[in-house]
Protein backbone atom coordinates (compact mmCIF):
# COMPACT_ATOMS: atom_id res chain seq x y z
CA UNK A 1 0.00 0.00 0.00
CA UNK A 2 0.95 3.27 -0.92
CA UNK A 3 0.59 5.71 2.23
CA UNK A 4 0.32 9.69 0.71
CA UNK A 5 0.32 12.41 3.40
CA UNK A 6 -1.21 15.55 2.14
CA UNK A 7 -0.77 19.00 4.06
CA UNK A 8 -1.07 22.76 2.96
CA UNK A 9 2.70 23.48 3.29
CA UNK A 10 6.04 21.44 3.04
CA UNK A 11 6.17 19.40 6.42
CA UNK A 12 9.01 21.32 7.40
CA UNK A 13 9.83 20.50 11.14
CA UNK A 14 12.12 23.70 11.95
CA UNK A 15 8.60 25.68 11.43
CA UNK A 16 5.93 26.46 14.08
CA UNK A 17 3.79 24.89 12.30
CA UNK A 18 2.18 22.07 14.11
CA UNK A 19 0.09 20.44 12.08
CA UNK A 20 3.29 19.85 9.26
CA UNK A 21 5.08 18.84 12.32
CA UNK A 22 2.95 16.04 13.09
CA UNK A 23 2.99 14.81 9.35
CA UNK A 24 6.87 15.19 9.11
CA UNK A 25 7.05 12.86 11.96
CA UNK A 26 4.58 10.40 10.50
CA UNK A 27 6.16 9.77 7.47
CA UNK A 28 9.06 9.59 9.14
CA UNK A 29 8.47 6.86 11.44
CA UNK A 30 6.24 5.36 8.99
CA UNK A 31 9.34 4.88 6.28
CA UNK A 32 11.39 3.29 9.33
CA UNK A 33 9.10 0.95 9.83
CA UNK A 34 9.33 -0.22 6.32
CA UNK A 35 5.93 1.50 4.37
CA UNK A 36 5.98 3.20 1.27
CA UNK A 37 5.26 6.64 2.29
CA UNK A 38 5.31 9.96 0.33
CA UNK A 39 4.75 13.27 1.41
CA UNK A 40 2.57 15.93 -0.89
CA UNK A 41 2.10 19.37 -0.20
CA UNK A 42 0.50 21.97 -1.58
CA UNK A 43 2.37 25.28 -1.21
CA UNK A 44 3.01 28.98 -2.04
CA UNK A 45 6.88 28.04 -3.27
CA UNK A 46 7.75 25.00 -4.87
CA UNK A 47 11.91 24.89 -3.51
CA UNK A 48 12.43 22.38 -1.37
CA UNK A 49 14.12 24.41 1.53
CA UNK A 50 14.06 21.90 4.45
CA UNK A 51 16.03 19.55 6.27
CA UNK A 52 17.31 16.36 5.02
CA UNK A 53 13.96 13.46 5.18
CA UNK A 54 13.58 9.78 5.00
CA UNK A 55 10.97 10.05 2.75
CA UNK A 56 9.96 11.50 -0.77
CA UNK A 57 8.64 14.73 -0.94
CA UNK A 58 6.41 16.20 -3.95
CA UNK A 59 5.20 19.92 -4.15
CA UNK A 60 2.68 21.52 -6.00
CA UNK A 61 1.90 24.69 -6.64
CA UNK A 62 -0.46 26.74 -4.54
CA UNK A 63 -3.37 28.66 -6.83
CA UNK A 64 -4.28 32.35 -6.02
CA UNK A 65 -7.96 30.82 -6.25
CA UNK A 66 -7.83 28.14 -3.74
CA UNK A 67 -11.41 26.40 -4.99
CA UNK A 68 -8.86 24.66 -7.86
CA UNK A 69 -6.31 22.46 -7.90
CA UNK A 70 -3.28 22.57 -10.06
CA UNK A 71 -3.15 20.65 -13.34
CA UNK A 72 -0.63 18.84 -12.01
CA UNK A 73 -2.20 17.72 -8.95
CA UNK A 74 -5.15 16.67 -10.29
CA UNK A 75 -2.83 14.65 -13.05
CA UNK A 76 -1.17 12.80 -10.19
CA UNK A 77 -4.08 11.93 -8.55
CA UNK A 78 -5.85 9.94 -11.28
CA UNK A 79 -2.18 8.44 -11.91
CA UNK A 80 -2.28 6.76 -8.36
CA UNK A 81 -2.35 3.13 -8.17
CA UNK A 82 -5.81 1.48 -6.35
CA UNK A 83 -3.60 0.40 -3.85
CA UNK A 84 -2.92 4.08 -2.47
CA UNK A 85 -4.27 5.96 0.55
CA UNK A 86 -4.13 9.53 1.12
CA UNK A 87 -3.87 11.31 4.64
CA UNK A 88 -5.23 14.75 4.51
CA UNK A 89 -3.86 17.15 7.76
CA UNK A 90 -5.78 20.00 7.88
CA UNK A 91 -9.30 21.42 8.19
CA UNK A 92 -11.14 24.66 6.67
CA UNK A 93 -9.22 23.97 3.47
CA UNK A 94 -10.51 24.28 0.12
CA UNK A 95 -8.21 22.54 -1.89
CA UNK A 96 -8.59 19.53 0.45
CA UNK A 97 -12.29 19.66 -0.39
CA UNK A 98 -11.79 19.67 -3.77
CA UNK A 99 -9.49 17.00 -3.55
CA UNK A 100 -12.34 15.03 -1.29
CA UNK A 101 -14.25 14.82 -4.21
CA UNK A 102 -11.48 13.74 -6.72
CA UNK A 103 -10.46 11.27 -4.33
CA UNK A 104 -14.14 9.69 -4.09
CA UNK A 105 -14.76 9.86 -7.22
CA UNK A 106 -11.55 7.73 -8.18
CA UNK A 107 -12.10 5.22 -5.08
CA UNK A 108 -8.95 6.13 -3.44
CA UNK A 109 -9.67 6.02 0.27
CA UNK A 110 -8.81 8.78 2.38
CA UNK A 111 -7.97 9.61 6.06
CA UNK A 112 -8.76 12.82 7.65
CA UNK A 113 -7.33 14.80 10.43
CA UNK A 114 -9.19 18.07 11.38
CA UNK A 115 -5.68 18.49 13.87
CA UNK A 116 -8.10 20.39 16.50
CA UNK A 117 -9.78 22.97 14.37
CA UNK A 118 -13.53 21.20 15.21
CA UNK A 119 -13.46 21.60 18.46
CA UNK A 120 -16.03 23.98 20.54
CA UNK A 121 -13.14 26.67 21.07
CA UNK A 122 -11.98 26.44 17.07
CA UNK A 123 -15.45 26.78 16.15
CA UNK A 124 -16.37 29.55 17.83
CA UNK A 125 -13.39 31.63 16.38
CA UNK A 126 -15.36 33.00 13.05
CA UNK A 127 -18.27 30.95 13.98
CA UNK A 128 -21.15 32.02 11.54
CA UNK A 129 -19.04 31.90 8.37
CA UNK A 130 -17.43 28.14 9.95
CA UNK A 131 -20.83 27.08 10.58
CA UNK A 132 -21.63 27.66 6.62
CA UNK A 133 -18.46 26.23 5.91
CA UNK A 134 -18.56 23.45 7.58
CA UNK A 135 -22.53 22.48 6.48
CA UNK A 136 -21.36 23.13 2.69
CA UNK A 137 -18.04 21.52 2.71
CA UNK A 138 -16.09 19.68 5.60
CA UNK A 139 -19.17 17.55 6.64
CA UNK A 140 -18.61 16.59 2.67
CA UNK A 141 -15.04 14.94 3.62
CA UNK A 142 -15.84 13.78 6.74
CA UNK A 143 -18.91 11.87 5.40
CA UNK A 144 -16.92 10.40 2.52
CA UNK A 145 -13.24 9.44 4.60
CA UNK A 146 -12.71 6.06 5.42
CA UNK A 147 -11.59 7.31 9.19
CA UNK A 148 -11.98 10.87 10.50
CA UNK A 149 -8.96 10.85 12.99
CA UNK A 150 -9.42 12.73 16.30
CA UNK A 151 -7.00 13.61 18.43
CA UNK A 152 -9.18 14.12 22.13
CA UNK A 153 -12.01 13.61 23.55
CA UNK A 154 -12.70 17.40 23.07
CA UNK A 155 -12.80 17.06 19.97
CA UNK A 156 -14.84 14.07 19.71
CA UNK A 157 -17.39 15.41 21.76
CA UNK A 158 -17.83 18.52 19.95
CA UNK A 159 -18.23 17.07 16.28
CA UNK A 160 -20.80 14.44 17.23
CA UNK A 161 -23.00 17.82 18.45
CA UNK A 162 -22.67 19.15 15.06
CA UNK A 163 -23.39 15.38 13.07
CA UNK A 164 -22.82 11.51 13.55
CA UNK A 165 -19.79 10.55 12.67
CA UNK A 166 -19.04 6.49 12.60
CA UNK A 167 -16.44 6.26 11.00
CA UNK A 168 -14.02 8.22 13.96
CA UNK A 169 -11.33 7.24 15.84
CA UNK A 170 -9.09 8.84 18.36
CA UNK A 171 -5.35 8.93 18.13
CA UNK A 172 -3.17 11.38 20.02
CA UNK A 173 -0.02 13.02 18.79
CA UNK A 174 3.53 11.79 19.17
CA UNK A 175 6.77 12.60 20.35
CA UNK A 176 10.60 12.24 19.99
CA UNK A 177 12.30 12.26 22.68
CA UNK A 178 15.19 15.07 22.31
CA UNK A 179 18.70 14.13 22.09
CA UNK A 180 19.42 16.51 25.12
CA UNK A 181 19.82 15.25 29.19
CA UNK A 182 16.32 15.54 31.01
CA UNK A 183 16.24 17.34 33.87
CA UNK A 184 18.81 19.67 32.90
CA UNK A 185 19.50 22.73 34.75
CA UNK A 186 22.17 24.92 35.28
CA UNK A 187 21.33 25.92 38.69
CA UNK A 188 18.34 25.60 40.77
CA UNK A 189 15.79 28.45 40.66
CA UNK A 190 14.86 30.28 44.13
CA UNK A 191 11.76 30.96 42.50
CA UNK A 192 9.36 29.27 40.59
CA UNK A 193 9.87 29.96 36.69
CA UNK A 194 7.09 29.29 34.30
CA UNK A 195 7.69 28.81 30.62
CA UNK A 196 5.44 29.10 27.33
CA UNK A 197 6.97 27.45 23.81
CA UNK A 198 4.83 28.29 20.40
CA UNK A 199 3.23 30.24 18.67
CA UNK A 200 2.43 33.71 19.82
CA UNK A 201 -1.11 34.07 19.00
CA UNK A 202 -3.18 35.08 22.29
CA UNK A 203 -6.86 34.15 21.71
CA UNK A 204 -5.66 30.51 20.33
CA UNK A 205 -2.84 29.72 22.78
CA UNK A 206 -4.74 31.88 25.64
CA UNK A 207 -1.52 33.81 26.40
CA UNK A 208 -4.13 37.18 27.22
CA UNK A 209 -5.20 34.37 30.09
CA UNK A 210 -1.29 33.51 31.16
CA UNK A 211 -0.22 37.48 31.31
CA UNK A 212 -3.29 38.17 33.25
CA UNK A 213 -3.31 35.28 35.48
CA UNK A 214 0.32 35.72 35.81
CA UNK A 215 -0.28 39.20 37.45
CA UNK A 216 -3.18 37.78 39.25
CA UNK A 217 -0.75 35.39 41.15
CA UNK A 218 2.29 37.72 41.28
CA UNK A 219 -0.51 40.47 43.35
CA UNK A 220 -1.64 37.58 45.88
CA UNK A 221 2.01 37.74 47.20
CA UNK A 222 3.68 34.82 45.19
CA UNK A 223 7.40 35.37 43.44
CA UNK A 224 8.16 33.71 40.22
CA UNK A 225 9.28 34.57 36.52
CA UNK A 226 7.44 33.86 33.73
CA UNK A 227 9.59 33.04 30.03
CA UNK A 228 7.86 32.83 26.29
CA UNK A 229 9.78 31.53 23.66
CA UNK A 230 8.48 31.68 20.08
CA UNK A 231 6.60 34.51 17.83
CA UNK A 232 3.81 35.24 16.29
CA UNK A 233 1.29 37.84 15.30
CA UNK A 234 0.48 38.46 18.69
CA UNK A 235 3.90 39.14 19.84
CA UNK A 236 3.58 42.79 20.15
CA UNK A 237 0.30 43.02 21.72
CA UNK A 238 1.44 40.80 24.24
CA UNK A 239 4.62 42.86 24.83
CA UNK A 240 2.25 46.09 25.17
CA UNK A 241 -0.04 43.92 28.14
CA UNK A 242 3.37 42.99 29.77
CA UNK A 243 4.11 46.72 30.19
CA UNK A 244 0.48 47.89 30.80
CA UNK A 245 0.72 45.42 33.96
CA UNK A 246 4.51 46.99 34.47
CA UNK A 247 5.82 43.25 34.71
CA UNK A 248 9.04 43.98 31.92
CA UNK A 249 11.08 42.75 35.14
CA UNK A 250 8.60 39.35 35.83
CA UNK A 251 8.30 38.63 31.69
CA UNK A 252 10.57 37.75 29.19
CA UNK A 253 10.04 37.14 25.23
CA UNK A 254 12.41 35.02 23.77
CA UNK A 255 11.63 34.93 20.66
CA UNK A 256 11.64 31.72 18.00
CA UNK A 257 14.62 29.46 19.73
CA UNK A 258 15.23 25.98 17.83
CA UNK A 259 17.47 22.89 18.61
CA UNK A 260 19.81 22.87 21.93
CA UNK A 261 19.15 26.71 22.36
CA UNK A 262 15.19 26.04 22.52
CA UNK A 263 15.90 22.71 24.76
CA UNK A 264 18.50 24.84 26.98
CA UNK A 265 15.32 28.08 27.79
CA UNK A 266 12.68 24.87 28.49
CA UNK A 267 14.97 23.36 30.55
CA UNK A 268 15.65 25.88 32.81
CA UNK A 269 12.35 26.41 33.47
CA UNK A 270 10.35 24.63 36.53
CA UNK A 271 6.66 24.20 34.96
CA UNK A 272 5.53 24.71 31.07
CA UNK A 273 2.26 26.47 30.48
CA UNK A 274 -0.49 25.29 28.03
CA UNK A 275 -3.12 27.53 29.18
CA UNK A 276 -5.04 27.16 25.36
CA UNK A 277 -8.61 27.97 24.43
CA UNK A 278 -8.88 25.56 21.67
CA UNK A 279 -6.21 22.69 20.87
CA UNK A 280 -6.23 19.24 18.68
CA UNK A 281 -3.25 17.70 21.11
CA UNK A 282 -0.57 19.91 20.82
CA UNK A 283 3.09 18.85 20.56
CA UNK A 284 4.89 21.64 22.58
CA UNK A 285 3.03 20.13 25.68
CA UNK A 286 4.80 16.66 24.95
CA UNK A 287 8.32 18.04 24.15
CA UNK A 288 8.25 20.13 27.60
CA UNK A 289 7.50 16.45 29.69
CA UNK A 290 10.10 14.62 27.42
CA UNK A 291 12.31 17.04 28.84
CA UNK A 292 10.84 16.69 32.34
CA UNK A 293 9.48 19.69 32.61
CA UNK A 294 5.47 18.89 34.47
CA UNK A 295 3.16 21.19 32.75
CA UNK A 296 0.09 23.73 33.62
CA UNK A 297 -2.70 22.94 31.07
CA UNK A 298 -6.18 23.56 30.32
CA UNK A 299 -9.09 20.91 29.36
CA UNK A 300 -9.10 22.61 25.81
CA UNK A 301 -5.67 20.64 24.92
CA UNK A 302 -7.18 17.25 25.02
CA UNK A 303 -4.31 16.09 27.46
CA UNK A 304 -5.25 16.58 30.80
CA UNK A 305 -6.63 13.22 31.37
CA UNK A 306 -2.79 11.97 30.93
CA UNK A 307 -1.10 14.68 33.20
CA UNK A 308 -3.33 13.77 36.12
CA UNK A 309 -2.99 9.95 35.34
CA UNK A 310 0.75 10.27 35.51
CA UNK A 311 0.98 13.07 38.12
CA UNK A 312 2.50 14.67 35.24
CA UNK A 313 1.81 18.94 36.38
CA UNK A 314 -1.54 20.36 37.11
CA UNK A 315 -4.40 20.68 34.85
CA UNK A 316 -7.74 23.38 35.54
CA UNK A 317 -10.68 23.40 33.34
CA UNK A 318 -11.27 26.81 31.20
CA UNK A 319 -8.80 28.76 30.02
CA UNK A 320 -9.54 31.69 32.01
CA UNK A 321 -6.76 34.67 34.45
CA UNK A 322 -8.48 33.26 37.40
CA UNK A 323 -7.83 29.22 36.16
CA UNK A 324 -4.14 30.25 35.38
CA UNK A 325 -3.22 32.11 38.70
CA UNK A 326 -4.76 29.25 40.69
CA UNK A 327 -2.89 26.88 38.95
CA UNK A 328 0.09 28.48 39.14
CA UNK A 329 -0.05 29.06 43.08
CA UNK A 330 -0.68 25.18 43.31
CA UNK A 331 2.64 24.82 41.95
CA UNK A 332 4.79 27.60 44.01
CA UNK A 333 3.34 25.31 46.81
CA UNK A 334 4.95 22.05 45.19
CA UNK A 335 7.99 24.28 44.09
CA UNK A 336 8.42 25.20 47.86
CA UNK A 337 7.94 21.33 48.71
CA UNK A 338 10.67 19.89 46.07
CA UNK A 339 7.84 17.74 44.69
CA UNK A 340 8.06 19.15 41.00
CA UNK A 341 11.09 17.29 40.03
CA UNK A 342 8.65 13.76 40.70
CA UNK A 343 6.13 15.32 38.58
CA UNK A 344 8.85 16.07 36.00
CA UNK A 345 10.17 12.15 36.08
CA UNK A 346 6.46 11.08 35.76
CA UNK A 347 5.92 13.33 32.68
CA UNK A 348 9.17 11.95 30.98
CA UNK A 349 7.89 8.11 31.73
CA UNK A 350 4.23 9.52 30.08
CA UNK A 351 5.65 10.81 26.88
CA UNK A 352 8.03 7.30 26.45
CA UNK A 353 4.59 4.79 27.77
CA UNK A 354 1.54 6.66 25.70
CA UNK A 355 3.16 9.04 23.07
CA UNK A 356 6.33 7.29 21.17
CA UNK A 357 5.75 8.01 17.63
CA UNK A 358 6.42 4.37 16.65
CA UNK A 359 3.41 3.77 18.78
CA UNK A 360 1.11 6.47 17.55
CA UNK A 361 2.12 5.37 14.08
CA UNK A 362 1.27 1.51 14.37
CA UNK A 363 -2.32 2.73 15.34
CA UNK A 364 -2.58 4.57 12.10
CA UNK A 365 -1.36 1.70 10.24
CA UNK A 366 -3.83 -0.29 11.04
CA UNK A 367 -6.41 2.08 10.42
CA UNK A 368 -4.58 2.39 7.22
CA UNK A 369 -5.06 -1.19 6.27
CA UNK A 370 -8.76 -1.94 8.22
Amino acid sequence: MKIIHLVLGKANPERMNGVNKVAHQLCTTMTELGHNVNLWGIANSLSHDYPARNYPTTLFQQLSNKWTLSTELRSTIQALEKESLVHLHGSFIPEFYHLAKTLVKDNIPYVYTPHGALTQGAMLKSGVKKKIYFRLFESFIIKNAHKVHLLGQGEVSHLESMMSVPNKCMIPNGQIIPDFPKNTKKTENDRPIFGFCGRLDAYHKGLDNLIDGFKLYLDNGNTGKLELIGDGKDRSSLEQKTSAHQLEDHITFHGARFGDEKYTLLSNIDLFMHPSRMEGFPTAVLEAAALGRPCITSEATNINAYINNWDAGITFGESTAKNVASAMEKANSLFKNKRLRSMGDNAYEMVIKEFSWRRISTRLLSVYES
